[in-house]
């Protein structure tokens, strides 16, 4: 992700603008009620995009905020690519205690001065790395591309059937809560944060659906949790010119938008190709700028770009239609597809909603 423009003024509330180097970052339950005018505790859900460039100040300002634990909703391959212009010898911890996953935590930015600063991280991937290959890869970006909000929905859909372990273990930690405790090593007059930030790459696809999920669950009206998710247009608005641009640069997009103009056919195995052209080409992939691209593609290309790294409204009202459609509603999702207990759903009532049971 790339770093932000702080010249970008943003409402603060929900977001919280003095922390270098993190997009998007918010308070994800600000001035949330239930339908039946419950609120959300507050302190606990944050969300934003990819932390590799925190540093330790940073993460000390984080856990100041209330936040104990990150979830990085990432795959192995999005971390290593946006570790490789990222000089980083801190460890971390990981899903598991496997080699592997230690170096992928790692990456992830800020290991040690996450720790050192008293947070956890838990790597939670939505997507395995074969679902990062070129080919599932294009098939994702036709359809955030797609000028119908259909393309997002099914995107979404997608993180729903892949994401059902990632959701699961974020939900049993806030379903298991507990009152605040002191951290290892300090004094009982200091009280660990227990606030979770959860993030991908932009903090807006993955992160949102997991947001919608249990926002729903809890009871918020769809509009609200609409509203919500829109908010990431202003949250990404520092760097949204820096993604276009990238994106403008890739020759598989130019491929894409010139077969969209010209109504030529082209297929998701088609993207790939061109995708593992750019991967070849490296740093050179623009070389084929010297074609001359005419400018009404140009300006589709801008268009589709500037979709891609949208957060509109519909797209989450879409997908908690499809929620409902798909797979029989919320709850009923974190039931059959995180696999949560009556115990569990009770747990996130009660430690996320206000007065829960207590005729709140």
């Amino acid at each position: 992700m790339a770093t932000p423009d702080n010249t970008t003024t943003l409402p603060s509330p929900p977001f919280y603008t003095h922390i270098p180097n993190i997009n998007n970052l918010r308070l994800a339950t600000h001035s949330l009620t239930t339908q039946s005018g419950a609120t959300l505790r507050p302190n606990l859900l944050f969300r934003s995009a990819e932390v590799s460039k925190v540093d330790a100040a940073g993460w000390t300002a984080l856990r100041h905020l209330g936040i104990g634990h990150v979830f990085d909703l990432r795959s192995k391959p999005e971390i290593d690519k946006g570790h490789s212009n990222n000089d980083s010898n801190d460890n971390n911890n990981s899903k598991d205690d496997a080699n592997a996953d230690a170096v992928v935590g790692s990456k992830a930015g800020g290991g040690g001065s996450m720790q050192g600063a008293g947070v956890q991280r838990t790597w939670v991937p939505v997507f395995e790395e074969s679902d990062y290959s070129p080919e599932r890869l294009a098939e994702r970006y036709a359809k955030y591309m797609d000028q119908d909000v259909r393309g997002f929905v099914e995107a979404y859909s997608e993180f729903l059937k892949s994401g059902g372990n990632a959701y699961g273990v974020i939900l049993r930690y806030l379903a298991n809560l507990s009152a605040s405790a002191p951290g290892q090593g300090e004094g009982e007059g200091v009280r660990r944060p227990r606030g979770a930030l959860i993030h991908c790459t932009a903090g807006k696809d993955r992160t949102g659906m997991f947001f919608g999920l249990l926002f729903d669950f809890l009871g918020v009206p769809r509009d609200q949790i609409a509203t919500e998710y829109h908010l990431t247009q202003r949250g990404l608005s520092g760097v949204r010119e820096q993604v276009v641009a990238r994106l403008l640069a890739s020759p598989a997009f130019t491929k894409y938008m010139t077969a969209q103009a010209s109504g030529t056919p082209i297929s998701p195995g088609d993207i790939a190709k061109a995708l593992h052209d750019d991967a070849a080409r490296g740093s050179s992939a623009g070389s084929d700028g010297d074609k001359q691209i005419p400018q009404e593609i140009l300006d589709k290309g801008r268009e589709a770009a500037l979709r891609m790294v949208s957060a509109r409204k519909e797209s989450m009202l879409g997908a908690l239609e499809m929620l409902d459609r798909q797979f029989g509603g919320a709850e009923r999702y974190m039931r059959e597809v995180c696999g949560l207990g009556d115990g569990e759903l009770e747990g996130l009532r009660r430690n996320l909603l206000v007065g829960y049971g207590r005729g709140a």
